[in-house]
């Protein structure tokens, strides 16, 4: 269970009474979530007055609490938002990934869409090809928890782990090379990718994947599909040299551009 799960989980067994479950979509671009919000808790508040009259003078008082508390966080609004709220608590979380739009009243908090969304977006690698970088992306729930960049040391014939400034710097003095050192990288590209392969077999069990996507050129992410022994569960094959692993990430487990 990733950690933002794990926090809404343990922040629900503060909810006493009866709660309010709400999975609300909230593209920042967009007003449309006002709306949605509005309709949904009038609604609840109908339905409930209709089925457990004696109930709905709390509820209304849960909605406003609520309707205030997301409206005030709309400066924080990603892809969606799940909240939980009874009358002495409110737990709100902000996702990086769609949700099916819904509001509930229980004696517990409805947490099966969530756990449901864990399961389809559980830690997942993606794996950034060129020649002589890599990057190896991990995320879980849409959201980007860990990334490590790799560089192919051509003379020595080994990849090198860098972070920050230092990646990209290897070649950055040989630019009149280039051409002759691009004719190495196609000619030795399988031997090379074979090497980094237990880097990334190792990096994958240590931080559990459930899978790898793989985002390059065809003729890169070709050659690393027969090389890994982890399940391939999705292919882009579009160059996203330059691009940052959050940008990555949208276009490829998210897969919005």
């Amino acid at each position: 269970m990733p950690k933002k799960v794990r926090q809404i989980h343990d922040q629900l067994e503060q909810l006493d009474g009866s709660v309010l479950s709400i999975y609300l979509n909230t593209n920042p671009g967009s007003e449309d979530w006002k709306i949605r919000l509005k309709n949904g808790l009038k609604k609840m508040e109908e339905y409930v007055a209709a089925s457990n009259p004696e109930e709905v003078k709390d509820l209304t008082k849960i909605c406003k609490k609520v309707d205030v508390a997301i409206k005030d966080r709309r400066r924080e609004m990603t892809n969606s938002l799940v909240c939980f709220a009874s009358a002495n608590h409110l737990v709100i979380y902000h996702l990086q990934i769609p949700v099916m739009n819904d509001f509930q009243w229980h004696e517990h908090a409805a947490t099966e869409q969530l756990d449901e969304l864990y399961k389809q977006y559980s830690k997942t690698g993606v794996l950034l090809l060129q020649r002589d970088k890599i990057t190896l992306i991990t995320s879980s729930l849409g959201e980007l928890i860990d990334e490590k960049h790799f560089e192919l040391d051509i003379e020595l014939e080994n990849w090198k782990q860098y972070k920050g400034v230092a990646y990209g710097s290897i070649y950055s003095s040989s630019a009149n090379h280039r051409e002759k050192f691009e004719n190495r990288l196609r000619e030795n590209q399988t031997r090379w990718y074979r090497n980094i392969i237990p880097s990334i077999e190792k990096h994958a069990r240590t931080l559990n994947w459930k899978g790898v996507h793989l985002a390059g050129p065809s003729e890169l992410t070709n050659v690393m599909k027969d090389l890994l022994n982890i399940k391939v569960i999705g292919e882009t094959t579009r160059n996203y040299s330059g691009k940052s692993a959050h940008a990555v990430l949208n276009r490829t487990i998210l897969a919005t551009d």
